[in-house]
């Protein structure tokens, strides 16, 4: 009598954790249908699931349909391939599989480089530097900017007046807390392709050096103000101290790759390795 109770109460267990777990199910699935910005068949898109698909921050509404079309376009092609039984076929578990390794072995050096710790002097940045200096001669016209962009007009105003009054870097301190601040960078070493938004392109490509711009709005709505330092036309000798950071990011992933090769080369020879003679 006893094992007959445990095992009704084992049972009405079971389905308190099953109905528990088709709950859960629906009200994540009736969520997904509130909040969803597109659907395909029972597949939703919600607006988290965009923002992990890209940087969507800046992104204005034509970008962000296109991200969104492009998720429609997959979706329409995955159902299809399911339906035509793609997914169990035996070519597709191969493929799978060997993806499955790959990804795991991209995982781990990325683990490895990260854990890689490479210190360094100034000293050892301007050696690479000057042992280097074809690497940072670039092809193109390139521009030192500091660049700020606000949520409201009137604070970049005020930001503007006080850069003019007195310098870029007292400006930032001054407004760095404020709420209406998106950012406020210095000493950005860029092409004009590289500058963003495309207004604020423009405007640099007819700055004189240390001139600030006027308050330029682009399509997203923010306000934003640049200055640009200094313009290095193509294929100019570029000074350590203008591209340290650059030279250092090299340096850096130079270091790494060789951190890793000898990584290898360690676990090569704690492995039992046998290479048969082919015939």
């Amino acid at each position: 009598m006893m094992n007959f109770q445990k095992l009704l109460k084992l049972r009405a267990d079971k389905l308190l954790l099953l109905s528990l777990v088709i709950l859960l199910t629906n009200c994540s699935k009736e969520e997904k249908q509130k909040s969803y910005l597109a659907k395909v068949n029972d597949s939703y898109l919600t607006r988290e699931e965009l923002a992990s698909l890209a940087d969507t921050s800046n992104l204005d509404a034509s970008e962000k349909n296109t991200l969104i079309r492009d998720w429609i376009y997959n979706e329409v092609l995955y159902q299809k391939a399911v339906d035509e039984g793609i997914t169990e076929n035996e070519n597709f578990d191969k493929i799978l599989q060997n993806s499955y390794r790959k990804l795991a072995i991209a995982m781990l050096m990325q683990k490895v480089y990260d854990e890689a710790e490479i210190e360094f002097k100034t000293s050892d940045l301007l050696s690479y530097y000057e042992k280097n200096k074809n690497y940072f001669i670039h092809p193109e016209d390139v521009y030192l900017i500091n660049q700020a962009r606000f949520k409201d007009e009137l604070t970049a105003i005020k930001f503007r007046e006080i850069a003019l009054e007195s310098n870029w870097e007292k400006a930032k301190q001054f407004f760095e807390k404020n709420n209406s601040v998106v950012f406020i960078e210095s000493g950005n070493l860029k092409t004009l392709y590289e500058i963003y938004p495309l207004e604020v392109s423009d405007a640099v490509r007819y700055l004189f050096p240390e001139e600030i711009s006027i308050v330029i709005r682009d399509k997203q709505v923010q306000y934003n103000v640049v200055q640009l330092v200094k313009k290095f036309p193509a294929y100019e000798q570029l000074p350590f101290e203008i591209i340290q950071r650059e030279v250092e990011k090299r340096f850096i992933a130079e270091q790494k790759s060789k951190y890793f090769e000898n990584f290898l080369k360690e676990l090569y020879s704690k492995s039992e390795i046998i290479i048969k003679e082919r015939y």
